[in-house]
């Protein structure tokens, strides 16, 4: 595991989102961001190699789970499709 990208990568989130989780020993990044600084940063998380696992769509906040590549991933085919807004009225955080 690339513990300088994971640093970087933790920095990067601190600085924009509103809750940030970081599983070193998995290398994945699960964060709680304004819809506004999504784009941005997870484009930067893909640079530094991360793919998204997992985004759930709030009302001004997503959700994403961005897992670290490691050796031997590099062909892994991942398939995202993009959900419909989950406006159920109730913001968790």
């Amino acid at each position: 595991m690339n513990d300088k990208t994971l640093d970087l990568a933790r920095s990067i989130c601190e600085e924009f989102c509103q809750n940030v989780l970081i599983d070193p020993e998995n290398g994945s990044i699960l964060m709680y961001i304004p819809k506004k600084y999504y784009g941005p940063i997870t484009s930067r998380l893909v640079q530094l190699e991360f793919v998204e696992v997992f985004k759930q769509k709030r009302r001004k906040y997503i959700v994403s789970l961005m897992q670290l590549l490691v050796d031997g991933m590099e062909d892994l085919e991942i398939s995202l499709e993009d959900e419909e807004d989950d406006d159920d009225g109730v913001d968790l955080f």
